[in-house]
């Protein structure tokens, strides 16, 4: 079994910037390693299909071999395709796949609890497991009482259930004769073949689908949805000094060893740390205090993070630069009293 990536999209809802897979999350590392961990796929079992000019301007096949490791298959496409099942077409040819395969978005994110199956099958969410979802650019379907599939529909809203983004096939020559049948001559006029339609037709062939749920589904597919993915993480810096423990000084009482926490701020610190932000510890204290000054962070039960000493007494100021891939205004600042009963609302920190 192989997972097909197509990364060969021009990407045209994410404009002046590179490849929308290439962009980086939180951790730096690109969308396309985010939308395949969900899957637990063996690296040699992965293929991402890429753009010439993508190789030649961003090098990114050494990109894929850096964030996979050197096992994985890329294939590279002289000119874009027309549509997603083109560059499947395309990658079944050069590739030569004569096994199953499971064609994976590399805009999303979703597990599975198995990928291998004797039935093709479409991974699907619903819509009524989500709050806010555009519902308008997804491909739906109709289920029988058995669980088949009988009808799906590209950007139809015709029941609850939509994919996902990932589509298994049990034969590769079936999906290449169907794929060629819809865009033979008599077809001329499609400009785009959708992954829904070539289902559509080989489910009229008599090929059985079924859907498989689909868990913890994230959708990346615009801007404004990537954006929204980066919002929900924050990098902290917080003042060791002032906030979590009361200011000290290396010459007068209270020494730095002396200071008593701020108990509220204690508190905001464990919630960022249990809402999966990250943090970094910032310190008026000399280098030389740095084993005394992590043993008092981790008396408090605090998380361990990078602690940056000798930040002097000075207003602090981050310098930082706009960006096509920041989608964000990338900093801000506050200044809070450590034992303000509101600090986690003020930091919109409840969840």
């Amino acid at each position: 079994m192989k997972v097909i990536v197509p990364c060969a999209g021009k990407s045209s809802r994410f404009p002046d910037m590179p490849p929308k897979w290439m962009l980086p999350d939180h951790d730096g590392l690109p969308m396309v390693r985010k939308a395949i961990e969900g899957l637990n796929v063996p690296a040699e079992d992965l293929i991402f299909t890429i753009l010439r000019e993508h190789e030649a301007e961003f090098g990114a096949i050494a990109g894929l071999h850096r964030a996979f490791g050197p096992n994985i298959k890329c294939i590279v496409l002289e000119m874009p395709t027309r549509s997603q099942s083109e560059t499947v077409a395309e990658t079944l040819k050069q590739a030569e796949i004569q096994e199953p395969f499971l064609v994976k978005d590399s805009d999303n994110y979703f597990s599975l609890d198995w990928i291998e199956d004797d039935l093709n099958y479409v991974s699907v969410a619903s819509l009524n497991d989500f709050d806010h979802i555009n519902a308008r650019n997804k491909s739906y379907v109709q289920v029988d009482q058995e669980g088949l599939i009988r009808n799906i529909r590209e950007k139809n809203v015709i029941s609850d259930l939509f994919s996902v983004g990932g589509y298994y096939f049990v034969d590769p020559d079936e999906f290449l004769s169907c794929f060629e049948e819809l865009s033979s001559v008599g077809n001329e006029a499609i400009s785009e073949i959708y992954l829904s339609e070539i289902i559509g037709s080989m489910i009229l062939r008599g090929h059985a689908f079924k859907t498989k749920k689909a868990l913890n589904y994230r959708d990346w597919g615009t801007i404004n949805e990537w954006r929204e993915e980066l919002e929900r993480r924050r990098l902290y810096l917080v003042a060791v000094d002032g906030f979590v423990f009361e200011r000290g000084s290396s010459f007068f009482s209270p020494l730095f060893h002396e200071v008593k926490s701020n108990p509220q701020a204690i508190e905001v610190i464990k919630k960022m740390n249990s809402l999966g932000q990250s943090i970094i510890y910032l310190s008026v204290r000399p280098g030389e205090l740095e084993d005394m000054t992590k043993q008092q962070i981790r008396e408090l039960g605090l998380p361990d993070a990078p602690i940056v000493f000798n930040c002097g007494v000075a207003p602090w100021a981050l310098l930082t630069s706009p960006h096509a891939t920041l989608p964000f205004i990338t900093s801000r600042s506050a200044e809070l009293d450590p034992n303000d009963f509101n600090l986690l609302d003020k930091l919109e920190l409840r969840s």
